[in-house]
């Protein structure tokens, strides 16, 4: 049984960094430098990063690879903006995560990614807890709760938020005559046999997905309040949840022990037992001594 972990790193330029703000009461989006802290934290920490995610692989027994700034991501991106240039390049590398996804799935037996903010806390194979005919991949339902019950008018988030690609996805299967109400996926974690990335078909018609997620997000007649169609975006999570659907894909919802959100949310408790400490709100030095 051939297994590869992957994961990646991109440093991305400052200009090309984006703005994931949310809504003041007047709708204006606020500047925001997420994404300049994260790509400082990510420079400070990168070797230990890659240290942890490679002695894990080694561990367990399955061939790594960390991608970066190559000629292979500097096609996708060229490929990308010259097609879609509506599309930033945080979710440009997003999307590239599922490229790479596809095409190891034609070199090995099962496929793993890892963010890079993943840091494993265990000797156990992830490959173990996942069957052959499932894809692996946590929920974001919880998170998404906020946006799926607030007042419309106090609905304020950012295109990152679980609520907005709950909403997204809900507006996209709504308009292909689906059930709208579905998972919300947090990607910074998937597991799957070859078989189940190819069943999944992420880029099957990826231009008409891409359409009508345009489609959603512009329609000057939608049933969605300004508040919500404002935060649609194009994100690989929305994307993911919708193909799931569409092809009928079976998730095995990886628990807390094996994807836990490590987080600043007031209702966030730590789980000191987690196998893989998926660290979003970047503190790695709780866990990179």
């Amino acid at each position: 049984m051939s297994r590869i972990i992957f994961s990646i790193f991109i440093d991305i330029p400052k200009e090309d960094l984006d703005n994931p703000g949310w809504y003041n009461a007047e709708g204006k989006m606020q500047d925001s430098d997420k994404s300049k802290q994260t790509k400082d934290y990510f420079a400070k920490y990168k070797k230990k990063l890659k240290a942890r995610q490679v002695k894990y692989a080694k561990i367990i027994g399955v061939d790594y690879v960390l991608h970066g700034y190559d000629n292979v991501y500097k096609q996708y991106v060229s490929y990308f903006k010259k097609n879609y240039p509506q599309i930033s390049i945080y979710d440009i590398i997003n999307f590239y995560k599922h490229e790479l996804m596809k095409r190891y799935a034609h070199k090995y037996d099962e496929v793993c990614y890892l963010d890079f903010d993943v840091i494993p806390n265990t000797a156990k194979s992830i490959f173990d807890v996942v069957k052959h005919d499932e894809f692996g991949c946590a929920d974001s339902n919880k998170e998404a709760e906020w946006g799926k019950n607030v007042e419309v008018k106090y609905y304020n988030t950012c295109i990152r938020n679980p609520s907005s690609k709950y909403w997204n996805c809900h507006a996209m299967l709504s308009d292909i005559g689906l059930e709208p109400d579905t998972d919300v996926f947090n990607t910074g974690i998937m597991v799957a046999s070859s078989e189940m990335v190819k069943r999944l078909d992420y880029f099957g018609h990826f231009e008409q997905v891409l359409e009508l997620m345009t489609r959603v997000k512009h329609d000057e007649v939608s049933m969605y309040p300004h508040n919500i169609q404002r935060s649609f975006n194009y994100d690989n999570e929305t994307v993911f949840a919708y193909k799931r659907i569409v092809n009928d894909i079976k998730i095995n919802y990886l628990d807390d022990d094996w994807h836990h959100k490590v987080q600043d949310e007031k209702w966030y408790v730590f789980n000191e037992n987690a196998k893989m400490y998926h660290v979003i709100n970047k503190r790695f030095g709780k866990f990179l001594k």
